[in-house]
């Protein structure tokens, strides 16, 4: 198991993800930099970057992980045209980012409870 935070690129940014490979972590990272910080493209160096900073997930954390499986939101599953998505193996990690998205580009200024149960209710499984 690693781990990979994303405030530890400099970002401000609480999202982290816990992945069996590095090949999988870095491929959720490339979507988190693209889907949530706009990142058009993960460089080669960026990639070496990223994998410089994973880490090893607390045991606990790491044990945990274990059985979850990667969730999908999409932007158009809750009526918007837009084709935003976000993926994370929790509906924490969901919401951070769902609500930090609509904050920015759908001027939404409160991520209230029942936009919040919109979105659990809109996720599913990630097929990758």
């Amino acid at each position: 198991m690693r781990e990979f935070k994303c405030a530890s690129l400099g970002n401000n940014c609480t999202w982290k993800h816990i992945a069996k490979t590095e090949e999988l972590l870095a491929d959720v990272v490339a979507l988190h930099l693209r889907d949530v910080h706009g990142m058009k493209a993960v460089s080669q160096d960026m990639v070496g970057k990223v994998k410089s900073l994973f880490s090893n997930p607390p045991p606990v954390e790491a044990k945990a992980a274990e059985g979850l499986v990667l969730k999908e939101f999409r932007c158009q599953d809750i009526g918007h045209t837009c084709s935003w998505r976000y993926i994370a193996q929790t509906e924490e990690l969901i919401a951070d980012g769902v609500a930090l998205h609509a904050r920015e580009v759908h001027n939404v200024k409160e991520f209230t409870p029942e936009l919040m149960t919109k979105v659990k209710n809109s996720l599913h499984e990630w097929k990758g």
